[in-house]
């Protein structure tokens, strides 16, 4: 190797680089070097810098011009040309295994895993498409302005839709859609459906739901009439019901009232955000609620079709929209409540709507983004990987390029060769890559919740696939093409090859690659942190233990009756009667108070319990008392009793102890508050604890009976409850649910998107630890002669394997230094959407780059380990 003093004057050397013709640039500037190097040894520096500077000058124009070239460089790729360069390809591949491995390894799995998130996104964006026209069906919903604050409500009123029609000539077709429950029977068949909706006729003809059975002309022209989806139609009349005569039997809904079976639908696609197993006309619901056709009914989806040159331009959609807002001012004086248009491929994604007024399938964009953004990550890291270890290895294939450009061969066949060889591996990746993913799409699917597979059918997903292969090559092979390439074949055949070229620009991709997969560590820690968080969250009463049983059929009469038979049971600690759950609440109203003050007004959540319902639940009352049933004030019909929450009370202006003895209208019922309890939480984390109104009404019907059991006799007890219910009712099935698990099931989407960051995180550090122990074995590689040296002067193995791992895990310093920040915002952002949240706290980083640490010390030390035991004797003569 040349000392610094052998180097020829750098002034010189770069006026003739600038200024020497190109094409016999590299011939001259290596016969000048050695002439240096001769004068300098002979004559002294001084003489051989005069020298060198004459020389230069004497082969600069005009005194030199530009050869003439006999012919052109022949560049043209002959199939020849192409069936060596595989072969050269083939065997590359061949002859350092490993690194290969690594490549194809670390590909192949960030391709997997884009495969995987590539199938989930496109499931997702692809809801409610499949109706033809989609793209003029829009969902009308509401921005209610209250006193305190303005909020989004996906329902509107029963006569809105067909108001809609009537006044706005640039509506084509509407329809509405309301939710039901109730139990079915047909002969000894009873089935209580869990998704039974009310439709009017138009919904066949607005969606793409076709019927398999019946005439969607005629269907739901009369109230008396039901039609049932595949999969109810096969409970009712088993698997060969298409071969039935089924159309115009006799349904029982609630024992009550008789329907006419008119159609069996197709089972709507698993991407529909409306699902159902029954539709009842709305002409039924009309005929026995005259409230459904009143404009203070809020509480039906009102669905319409557009013209088609509306919706042709956002020009055409605006003035419409525009149109509409505050169209309702025409049907309801006063009312400022804006109707707003949601588009029907947006509903599934970006839904939020307050009051619990929304309901079906439902996802969240920010998830959709999140793993995009996860699987590019995961990607990015597996093609640093690639570039890392290819210019890394760079110098060992110098001489292959000095001899080629030795021979002709042009920079740009070159750079065609690399890019050929980068193609070759990322062909083996993807091939490997998709065996991967669909290894793995079963194990994917449990995760993510959803019915996944590769398209093999569609041209396009090959088409795709092929382009995948070529951008990923390109992105892969482009920067070590150029970096090979650019080697001079005087300096490349003398062996004279800086190794550490690129060092710095590997370092950089290095941090990068720990910089996404650090970040990826912290965010998963973040989020089961804050999941651990709501589900252990005191709610402010308790949760475990405690049971729900629908009352269905004879039980809502007999229920007084019904809750003494259960308390009676072993295993039942207490149980109170309740018109809900606590999970879910959707029954709110507007109320009036003593002190009101003018246009202040909100809704307000209820529920009908009775005086048991605190000490089953294990609420606590602050102030005043709890509902009794020897005080008849309390469940009095003209001035009755009222408990309510403290966010209620303060909302209304008191504290604890002025509400007591307060007068509250609610339903146009008035009642006094007799307590405030402590504040609980009924919906999930995300919203702010609203106010929350009791009424103690045992005249009125009671939906669900709340059951706390004894610890340890849940299963036993709900065997005593079971033949409880079916003695007083033998209809219906007997119907039950666990508190916690309802709660518990309305973080799913977070806990799914915790899954799905966690495996891709280890994933992404797996495949940035390939790459590290390939550069740690490259490195192990170059130092061997050093190592050995050291060995020979008395440097311990641990020296050694401190010597070697100290500047790789140096990079991973700086990575988490780096992503420590990033992964704070991104997940302060994150965390935005709860109400109640965790703090991130110094810890969670310490954590996350302590295992990032550990993983990295454990991949680099196992090759330097190797490398420092290595005989000395060995070390020194492979060189």
């Amino acid at each position: 190797m040349k000392s610094r003093t052998d180097e020829p004057p750098r002034f010189a050397h770069w006026l003739l680089t600038k200024l020497h013709p190109d094409d016999t640039l590299e011939e001259v500037e290596g016969d000048l070097d050695e002439l240096y190097t001769y004068w300098s040894a002979r004559s002294g520096k001084t003489q051989a810098t005069l020298r060198y500077l004459l020389n230069v000058v004497s082969v600069l124009p005009p005194f030199v011009r530009k050869r003439e070239q006999e012919h052109k460089p022949y560049s043209n790729l002959t199939t020849a040309m192409l069936r060596n360069y595989l072969k050269i390809a083939y065997r590359t591949l061949q002859k350092h295994r490993l690194y290969s491995l690594l490549n194809i390894g670390g590909l192949a799995i960030g391709m997997a895993c884009c495969l995987l998130i590539a199938l989930y996104i496109l499931d997702e964006l692809s809801y409610d498409r499949f109706n033809p026209n989609y793209s003029r069906i829009y969902r009308v919903v509401e921005k209610q302005k209250q006193a305190d604050g303005i909020y989004d409500v996906a329902v509107t009123p029963g006569p809105l839709a067909a108001s809609l029609k009537k006044d706005f000539p640039e509506v084509e077709l509407t329809t509405r859609i309301g939710r039901w429950s109730g139990l079915l029977t047909h002969g000894r068949q009873a089935i209580e459906p869990d998704k039974m909706l009310i439709v009017d006729p138009s919904f066949f003809a607005l969606f793409d739901f076709p019927l398999l059975l019946g005439d969607v002309t005629t269907a739901f022209q009369g109230p008396d009439e039901v039609i049932f989806s595949e999969g109810m139609a096969e409970r009712f009349y088993g698997k060969d019901w298409p071969y039935k005569h089924i159309l115009g039997q006799l349904i029982q809904l609630n024992t009550q009232q008789t329907l006419k079976l008119v159609g069996v639908a197709r089972n709507p696609p698993s991407r529909s955000h409306i699902q159902f197993d029954v539709l009842l006309p709305f002409k039924w619901l009309e005929k026995n609620d005259e409230w459904s056709m009143k404009w203070n009914s809020n509480s039906y989806h009102t669905y319409l079709q557009l013209r088609p040159e509306l919706t042709n331009t956002s020009a055409g959609l605006e003035p419409f929209a525009h149109k509409i807002r505050n169209s309702l001012q025409r049907y309801i004086n006063g009312d400022k409540t804006q109707l707003m248009l949601q588009p029907l491929s947006a509903i599934y994604l970006h839904s939020k709507f307050s009051f619990e007024t929304d309901w079906g399938k439902r996802s969240d964009i920010v998830y959709v983004r999140i793993f995009i953004a996860v699987g590019l990550i995961v990607l990015l890291i597996a093609i640093i990987n690639f570039i890392n270890l290819a210019t890394a290895r760079a110098s060992g294939r110098a001489k292959e390029v000095g001899v080629r450009k030795t021979i002709g061969a042009q920079q740009l066949n070159l750079i065609g060769q690399f890019l050929g060889e980068a193609l070759l591996t990322t062909g083996l990746a993807v091939g490997l890559a998709v065996f991967l993913a669909n290894f793995l799409v079963p194990l994917f699917n449990d995760i993510s919740g959803k019915v996944l597979q590769l398209p093999y059918h569609l041209g396009l997903f090959w088409i795709l696939l092929v382009g995948m292969t070529g951008v990923v090559s390109l992105l892969t092979g482009l920067y070590p093409a150029f970096i090979l390439s650019s080697f001079r074949p005087v300096t490349a055949l003398k062996g004279i090859v800086n190794a550490g070229k690129g060092r710095s620009f590997r370092q950089i991709l290095v941090i990068g690659q720990f910089v996404l997969s650090v970040s990826m560590g912290i965010a998963t820690v973040v989020i089961y942190k804050q999941l651990s968080f709501v589900q252990t969250a005191k709610l402010g009463f308790d949760k475990e233990h405690l049971i729900y049983l629908r009352l269905k059929g004879d039980l809502r009469a007999k229920a007084w009756t019904f809750k003494q038979q259960v308390e009676q049971l072993p295993g039942v600690a207490k149980a109170s009667l309740t018109t809900s759950n606590l999970v879910g609440i959707t029954n709110s109203a507007f109320v009036e108070w003593e002190g009101q003050a003018p246009k202040d007004e909100f809704l307000m959540t209820n529920m009908n319990i009775d005086q048991d319902f605190v000490s089953t639940v294990g609420m606590k009352v602050l102030a005043g008392r709890n509902f009794s049933a020897q005080i008849p004030s309390d469940t009095s019909g003209t001035l009755g009793a009222y408990l309510i929450n403290e966010t209620a009370a303060k909302r209304m202006g008191w504290t604890l102890r002025t509400a007591l003895g307060k007068r509250i209208k609610h339903w146009g019922q008035d009642g006094l508050v007799i307590g405030v309890l402590k504040d609980f939480h009924f919906r999930p984390l995300h919203v702010a604890i609203e106010p929350f109104i009791f009424r103690y009404q045992p005249s009125n019907p009671y939906f669900n009976l709340l059951v706390k059991t004894e610890p340890g006799a849940i299963g036993q007890t709900l065997s005593r409850l079971a033949a409880v219910y079916k003695k007083n009712e033998p209809v219906s099935p007997f119907s039950y649910g666990f508190v916690n698990q309802d709660l518990d099931a309305q973080y799913k989407a977070e806990q799914r998107a915790g899954r799905i960051i966690f495996y891709f995180a280890m994933l992404a550090i797996l495949i940035a630890c390939l790459g590290l122990f390939g550069l740690a074995a490259f490195t192990a590689e170059q130092r061997t002669k050093e190592i050995g040296v050291r060995k020979i002067l008395g440097a311990s193995i641990v020296s050694l394997v401190a010597l070697l791992s100290q500047d790789f895990l140096k990079l991973v310093l700086i990575a988490i230094l780096v992503a420590s920040p990033i992964a704070w915002w991104c997940m302060n952002q994150w965390l935005n959407e709860f109400a109640y949240k965790v703090t991130i706290d110094w810890w969670l980083f310490a954590l996350a780059g302590s295992l990032a640490i550990g993983i990295a010390l454990l991949t680099v030390s196992f090759q330097s380990i190797k490398a420092a035991l290595m005989n000395p004797v060995k070390s020194l003569r492979s060189e």
